[in-house]
């Protein structure tokens, strides 16, 4: 018969945020909670109608209610103590939807499947392409 042995993580996940700042958050989160939390991450990100990769042209006001969104989903998955802390963090937009991709790799697996539609969108890979041809290609 064969064995699979699963561990579970019991120690919090840690976002270490500048040198003084580190938030914790919930070691594990059940599947269908993740997926309840993200759904709702997506439609309050469809209602408001911003593209998050591209805050800097949207409306102020509907960035701002972006940002409460995030919030609340970031932290639906923290831990009590960080989740008083998160709420009167000020943190820079960039670092926000960073938390947010991280979290969602982390309890998601990555994105979950589903309408891309207010997703969050992938972070680009640090570096440039280079132009030599692919080997494959040889």
């Amino acid at each position: 018969m064969a064995k699979k042995q699963f561990t579970l993580n019991t120690e919090p996940h840690e976002a270490q945020i500048g040198d003084d700042v580190t938030l914790l958050f919930a070691p594990e989160v059940d599947g269908d909670e993740f997926l309840d939390h993200y759904t709702e991450l997506q439609d309050g990100l469809k209602e408001l109608s911003v593209d998050l990769s591209d805050l800097a042209n949207a409306d102020v006001e509907k960035v701002r209610a972006t940002k409460g969104v995030l919030r609340t989903f970031m932290s639906k998955l923290m831990l009590p103590e960080s989740r008083a802390e998160f709420a009167g963090l000020k943190l820079p937009d960039r670092v926000l939807i960073e938390l947010l991709e991280w979290a969602v790799e982390l309890y998601g697996g990555g994105r979950p499947s589903g309408s891309s539609n207010g997703s969050v969108p992938a972070s680009s890979s640090p570096g440039t392409r280079g132009r030599a041809p692919s080997r494959s290609r040889a």
